[in-house]
């Protein structure tokens, strides 16, 4: 059976400058330790992982770790190279995490052997860690087909998978060749509902890091197995979804709009225009 989980993917605050803000960050870390989701997944697309150095990643694990004492904490330690995961996954250790989160290399094309021995030598350096697969080939150009994900999920301490820019029919055929127990979390926020009827077992959500409310909502539903309320909470859902639309800009701006100090940005994603705004703004009341 799905457990439902909610595992929030926290976008980051940055000062007007690009400056990593560890204060607004923490404000951020803050609403999340209260929102009544299962876990946080750091450091990821979300958190713009590829404008930060090794030393703030590692700033940020440590932070994450200090303020969600109460929840799982899933920190990402991807990175283009192994020399790069391994200072990440130093960190991590040094950090206190029990669960990481390895992307597929990416950039430079990588045949399926090669993503299985980077991952192969990556695991063998987490030991003493759940590592979850991550695999997002919109942005990777890295694809994980069964074959490969099958031949990953059996590697010592590999125990999920996060798949984010798929359908939920691959979902379905990743659970019905995976181990019992193997975690599979969809990064499609709006597929939260559907997801556990294709084996997912929750959600990472960029969008719960904002809304929260809904999400929380909805899980309470599923678990309940209301299908009337389900089908009402979806439309929240939908709606929350395309506010955001996966937009970490539009996640602070959420967070500004509720008065967190949470700045500016560092990566050139836009920032909401004023319909946009007046969107989220309207939302925050209810959702958030």
């Amino acid at each position: 059976m799905p457990t439902h989980d909610i595992i929030t993917a926290v976008p980051l605050a940055f000062d007007d400058h690009g400056a990593l803000d560890l204060d607004g960050c923490r404000e951020i870390l803050a609403y999340v330790a209260a929102s009544g989701v299962q876990g946080a997944l750091i450091l990821g697309t979300t958190g713009e992982f590829p404008a930060l150095s090794i030393d703030e990643r590692n700033a940020i694990t440590r932070l994450s770790l200090e303020s969600l004492t109460s929840m799982r904490v899933i920190v990402h330690v991807g990175a283009a190279s192994r020399f790069e995961v391994s200072q990440l996954i130093a960190g991590a250790r040094g950090a206190g995490a029990k669960e990481i989160a390895i992307l597929t290399p990416y950039y430079l094309p990588a045949p399926p052997d090669e993503v299985y021995d980077f991952f192969r030598e990556a695991v063998a350096e987490a030991a003493g860690f759940d590592v979850y697969v991550y695999m997002f080939e919109a942005r990777t150009g890295i694809p994980v087909d069964e074959e490969l994900i099958v031949r990953l999920a059996g590697l010592p301490g590999v125990v999920g998978v996060k798949v984010s820019g798929e359908s939920l029919d691959l979902i379905s055929s990743f659970r019905a060749r995976l181990p019992e127990g193997f975690r599979i979390y969809t990064g499609s926020d709006g597929d939260f509902a559907r997801a556990g009827l294709a084996g997912a077992d929750g959600v990472i959500s960029g969008v719960a890091s904002a809304f929260a409310r809904p999400f929380v909502a909805m899980r309470r539903a599923l678990i309940d197995a209301d299908a009337g309320r389900v089908d009402e909470l979806q439309k929240d859902i939908d709606e929350v979804v395309e506010a955001v639309d996966g937009s970490p800009a539009r996640m602070r701006a959420v967070h500004r709009l509720a008065g967190r100090p949470v700045g500016g940005r560092r990566m050139p994603i836009p920032e909401p225009d004023a319909a946009e705004l007046a969107r989220l703004e309207r939302a925050v009341p209810r959702f958030h």
